[in-house]
């Protein structure tokens, strides 16, 4: 038997060749798919790699049967168009194994062929095929291809599986993530790990290692004993603050069992002071409404006994200094207010670049990203923490409360890239 290797771009490609060099009867034992050039592989060109054989023994001549009727070769050439085996078209075996499919063929594929019987009168010297006969062969063909079937689907990959490969830079380049950074990413991956698929469990402890490197994360709201933690959340309008604020407020209060007081400063939406105040009625806590810097300062100081004062801030666009100047002198009435700018994971990279360089005038703390459900982009994300020493806090991933709220981490990140 010969085994040989075949590589070209296309899987068709690759079947010429076979065809071409081991003829029809050739056997396919192993495809494989991989990239070529390119940086380590990534953006170099596919290649589809066959590994076929073919049996090298020669087939055993037919006996020359003579004719009387005729003389010379004639006579015995026309014998050999017929043996004691039914006439099937050689390419049914091969379009089957190429396709692995038996109910891809036509019925004209799968029948015998009678076009050489059909009118005897007109050619009375080729010989009638037993029908009978030629039955049971072709139903026997049937069983041996349905074998072969069987066994290419234990051995030849899941084309639905195959389908749904994604290597690491594909990955990343899908999810919009800087060249740079993917470049980056790749350097410390070997060529093994960055051609496996994404869900394999090297790819997701080599991001992590990753993103532990270069991302800043305080994970968890820490608070202290016997001292009142305050945070306020900031950002632009439509981000989600309200009900990432009745998020944490539940988080604390039924997981933690902590004291908690609700504070809101929304008062530019009147659905905002409704939607919190009910979020407080379910969980049981007072909530207070401000309206300047003074009433802020009173209502902090009302609840230095608790644990955790959550603050909540009326959207301010990014281009409206008067506004962002006026959030800045709101929460300028305590020190130790700890800043957390609330960022949609839906914003695009050059608006979220803005928005973290004009809300630095109120010196944000963290950056909490909401609506990481709502898009299939996470490069925003880890560009802004790759260009920008950002602390991260928590992220959203939908409008359950408590439970659609998880601390930021690295692990959580290259989870989210790979999900």
């Amino acid at each position: 038997m010969r085994i040989k290797v075949f590589k070209a771009a296309t899987i068709q490609a690759a079947m010429l060749q076979v065809k071409s060099e081991l003829g029809i009867d050739a056997v396919i034992l192993h495809t494989k798919k991989y990239h070529k050039g390119g940086f380590l592989g990534y953006k170099g060109k596919e290649v589809v790699e066959l590994t076929a054989a073919v049996d090298d023994v020669p087939r055993k001549a037919l006996p020359e049967r003579e004719n009387k009727n005729f003389a010379g070769n004639e006579t015995n050439q026309a014998d050999r168009v017929f043996s004691q085996d039914p006439i099937v078209p050689r390419n049914i075996v091969t379009q089957y194994k190429s396709a692995g499919n038996l109910d891809r063929m036509s019925d004209s594929e799968t029948a015998p062929s009678t076009k050489l019987q059909k009118d005897t009168r007109q050619n009375r010297f080729l010989p009638t095929v037993n029908d009978d006969l030629q039955e049971q062969k072709i139903k026997q063909l049937e069983a041996e291809l349905s074998q072969i079937k069987m066994m290419l689907q234990q051995t030849l990959p899941d084309p639905i599986n195959s389908s749904q490969f994604v290597s690491v830079p594909e990955i990343l380049a899908e999810h919009e993530v800087a060249d740079t950074i993917i470049h980056d990413i790749l350097k410390g991956i070997s060529e093994k790990q960055m051609l496996q698929n994404k869900d394999a469990p090297e790819v997701l402890e080599h991001l992590t290692t990753y993103f532990d490197h270069i991302m800043h994360s305080g994970n968890d709201i820490i608070i202290k004993p016997q001292k009142t933690k305050i945070i306020a959340l900031i950002g632009a309008t439509g981000v989600g603050k309200t009900t990432t604020l009745a998020k944490l407020a539940a988080r604390f209060v039924l997981e933690k069992e902590m004291n908690v007081a609700l504070i809101t400063a929304d008062t530019y939406r009147i659905s905002a002071v409704e939607q919190l105040k009910t979020y407080s009625d379910i969980i049981g806590l007072t909530l207070e409404t401000v309206y300047s810097p003074t009433d802020l300062k009173a209502a902090i100081d009302k609840h230095r006994d608790k644990q955790l004062i959550l603050i909540d801030t009326a959207g301010r666009s990014q281009h409206n200094d008067f506004q962002l100047n006026e959030l800045r002198e709101l929460l300028a009435v305590d020190p130790n207010i700890e800043k957390h700018l609330v960022l949609s994971a839906t914003t695009k990279y050059k608006d979220a670049v803005d928005i973290i360089r004009k809300f630095s005038l109120c010196a944000p703390d963290r950056v909490l990203f909401t609506k990481v459900d709502e898009t299939s982009s996470i490069g925003t994300v880890v560009n802004l923490i790759h260009e920008y020493p950002i602390t991260l806090s928590y992220f959203t991933n939908g409008q359950s409360v408590p439970d659609d709220i998880i601390p930021a981490s690295s692990r959580g990140l290259a989870e989210l890239l790979l999900r």
